[in-house]
Formats: C-alpha cells, structure tokens, sequence
C-alpha cells in the first residue's frame, strides 16, 4: 500500500481508505444485501492489506456506522486513523463539542485523528464553529481538522480561523466525471499543503463499468443521483470503454483505473466505499502502480468529449425514484 502525507500533520495516510457512508445505511441495502458482520470483516481486510484511514460521521446510519467502526477495531486501534465529521446543524462551538464527544463514545476511542466539518452552515459564523474545534483539539479529543464540502474561499477563512490546530484536508466529490477539483482546488492545495480527502470516488459505481448503458438502478441511493439518469449511463460509456481497455491490458479492474487515476497526485487520498472483504481486495489493488503518460491522455481525450446532463436528468430521477420506474 502506498502512504502520504495528509496536508501539514504528521498522518500518513493510505492512499485508499475507506468510506463507511454504507455502513448501517438502509438506502445502500444494509441488513438487505449485506451484514453488520460483513463489514466488521471488510474493515478487517483493509487493515490486513495496509489501508488505515476510515472516515465515518455522525449522520451515517445516524451513529450505527461509528459504532460499527469502533467494534471492528476493538483490539486494533493503534492501525487506524479514524476521520469523523460533525453535521452542520451542529455547528456552534458548543454543539461541535458535544457532537465530538458522542462520537467519541460510540466509537469507544479517546480521540479522532481528523474532524471535519460535514458541510459549510452560512447561518452560523464560521469563526463560531472553528473555535469548537480548536477547544477540542486543545482539550486532545482530536488531533487535527479539515472540512468537507467547502470551496476554496471558505476552506482559507476556516484556516485563517484556527490558532494552534492545523486545518489539513478538504473531503469533497472527487471522480473521473465529477473533476472540477482538479482545476479549482488542486493547484492551490498543492501551494498551500493541503489534501484532497476525495469520496464518491467511483461516482457511486458508476464507474466500476458494471452498469448497463441506459439502465438505472431502481433501488437504493443511486436512483436519487443524477448521473444515473439514462442519458447520462449512456453518455458515460465512451469513458468506460477507454477504462476497460486500459484495465484489460493491465490486468486490472476499471474500479482500479479509475481510481489510480486520482491517486496519481500525492495531495489526493481516496476513499471508495465497500461492503465487504472482496470489495476492499479490489479497491486495495488500485495503489501501487501508476497509469502511463499514454494511458492518461487516453483518458483525457475521452474525457474532452464527455458532457454529462444535470438539469435535465434531476427531475426524471425523481420521478423514477418515486414511482419506482
């Protein structure tokens, strides 16, 4: 597995962690297509292959997914750097506190390696909500901050905020289709010391290449995202072929190339979601290589073409979210 630095801390990160929004999650199928057990055993997986960065928050499963974490690393909690977030109705000084503190007990753990703020609140001044988070990393319940979701602008005035605790990480939807952190963050971030924590990173499955063009989910999450439109699915094919032929040749997965992809930039740590041991296997096997100069623009030019339908596609996928069509 491959490490980096996580901004300006002394984390060393995997290059993948992962993402824990699945677990206890109804609308991902848990209980349904997948067990409490089954992820305790994936978390076990990544720590095995070297992967040591899980992030959780609050509102996954509403604490079921940080219970489930602290269980699953009940005896190894010295492999793990746990990343957690606090839900922006919560974002008064008092309220990040008290929030920290209950995910700290449902965890089971004395700290939080990072705390992130889930989504900007523009009714609560962002000063109010970095002083909790300087009172908690003063107090030693968390060792370093980052955000989530915030643009270049209000991740500088969060920072600016904050005395002795370091600001070191911005977690935002970060993919192949979904790259406008590659012109609008990335430059800087590289300037300034700062990480990409990048979810969504297969853009929800979409691309793994196991869709058909054209054919929706009906169930779950995916039916409420936009890029699972049918125009969309189809749309997104050009990319998938580009990948498959890559990972043929490679003797990877599309998942694996898409995710290298991201993780060619050291300021960008990935964090696909997995439901169980296999899963993680596969997500593992994205580090520890590297796409070539002609792979890339392959993937560039594939790209160029690209133009994904927003807009148009949100209210058919509520519609087909509702009735189920």
């Amino acid at each position: 597995m491959e490490y980096v630095k996580l901004g300006e801390s002394d984390l060393k990160v995997s290059a993948i962690g992962l993402g824990l929004w699945q677990v206890g999650t109804n609308s991902w199928g848990w209980g349904k297509t997948y067990s409490r057990e089954e992820s305790i055993s994936a978390i076990h997986r990544a720590l095995d292959l070297g992967l040591n960065l899980f992030d959780t928050a609050e509102i996954y499963g509403m604490g079921l997914s940080e219970k489930v974490l602290g269980e699953a690393l009940r005896d190894r909690r010295d492999e793990a750097i746990i990343s957690d977030k606090v839900w922006p109705t919560h974002a008064w000084a008092g309220g990040v506190i008290n929030a920290a503190k209950k995910s700290l007990q449902r965890i089971g753990t004395r700290y939080i390696d990072l705390y992130q703020i889930h989504w900007p609140n523009p009714i609560i001044p962002l000063g109010e909500t970095m002083r909790g988070m300087q009172e908690l990393h003063d107090a030693g319940l968390i060792h370093y901050v980052g955000v989530s979701n915030f643009g270049l602008n209000r991740v500088r005035r969060a920072r600016a905020q904050l005395t002795s605790a370091k600001l070191v990480s911005n977690q935002v939807a970060y993919n192949l289709i979904q790259n406008g952190p590659s012109e609008k963050l990335l430059p800087h971030f590289r300037k300034e010391n700062l990480s990409i924590i990048a979810y969504s990173p297969l853009a929800q499955g979409l691309l793994s290449g196991k869709y058909t063009p054209g054919i929706p989910p009906k169930t779950g999450i995916r039916r409420f995202n936009p890029l699972f439109s049918p125009t969309n699915m189809r749309r997104v094919e050009g990319l998938i072929e580009v990948l498959r032929e890559i990972s043929l040749a490679r003797g990877m997965t599309v998942s694996q190339v898409a995710l290298n992809w991201l993780i060619r930039d050291e300021r960008v740590v990935a964090i696909p979601g997995a439901k169980t041991a296999e899963q993680v296997d596969e997500v593992a096997g994205a580090a520890g290589w590297r796409l070539t100069d002609s792979e890339l623009l392959m993937i560039e030019e594939a790209l160029a073409i690209l133009k994904i339908e927003y807009l148009k596609s949100i209210p058919r996928m509520l519609l087909r979210a509702l009735f189920r069509i």
